[in-house]
């Protein structure tokens, strides 16, 4: 009896939450390829995204307005395709956040009208960072909340802020994101005689 070989698929299930305010259709071309698009409108903006031909079913969830796609086969570039297409459209409808806390003895932070951040951690000056389409919140003495449209801005200003005061490895001083997991390295044998 002869068998024959089974391919093995590359799965890939992906989900695209439908904001309230936004509303969607399906479009299918008929031509040999047989492409289908998604029409995504809302009152202000409008955009129209492709689904590749190797996609094996749509659903569409009403009670939560998730959209499902399940595709037989994927790579890479698929994956990276729907994770960057879901980073732009959630731009439209949600807002980002990223949280700093920062450790050490005589460090103050601070904010001015024009949203520019004041940091007086230790040296001889006082460093300003400029974050002109990020908000930014003090929480607490230690805690910075940073928010905006913009993941991409607000993922630069946090890495800038951070870079400033970067973490010491002995002291554990120094600014970093919440839930960043910060190993400290012991000191020297004399330290402790």
């Amino acid at each position: 009896m002869h068998k024959t070989p089974r391919i093995n698929e590359n799965k890939f299930q992906t989900f695209l939450y439908i904001p309230p305010l936004w509303d969607f259709f399906l479009i299918q071309k008929k031509n040999k390829n047989n492409l289908k698009n998604i029409f995504v409108f809302s009152d202000t903006y409008f955009a129209v995204i492709p689904i590749p031909s190797t996609f094996s079913s749509i659903k569409f969830y009403n009670d939560s307005k998730v959209v499902n796609f399940y595709f037989s086969f994927s790579n890479t570039f698929y994956r990276y395709f729907w994770n960057s297409l879901k980073t732009v459209f959630y731009s439209f409808s949600k807002i980002f956040f990223r949280k700093l806390k920062f450790k050490g003895k005589g460090y103050y932070i601070y904010k001015n009208i024009r949203n520019t951040i004041a940091l007086q951690m230790g040296y001889s000056h006082i460093i300003r960072l400029y974050a002109f389409k990020v908000h930014v919140k003090f929480t607490a003495k230690t805690v910075i909340l940073m928010f905006g449209l913009n993941k991409k801005n607000l993922t630069v200003c946090g890495f800038s802020l951070k870079k400033l005061k970067p973490i010491n490895i002995f002291t554990g001083r120094g600014i970093r994101f919440s839930r960043q997991i910060v190993y400290r390295k012991t000191g020297k044998m004399s330290a402790y005689r």
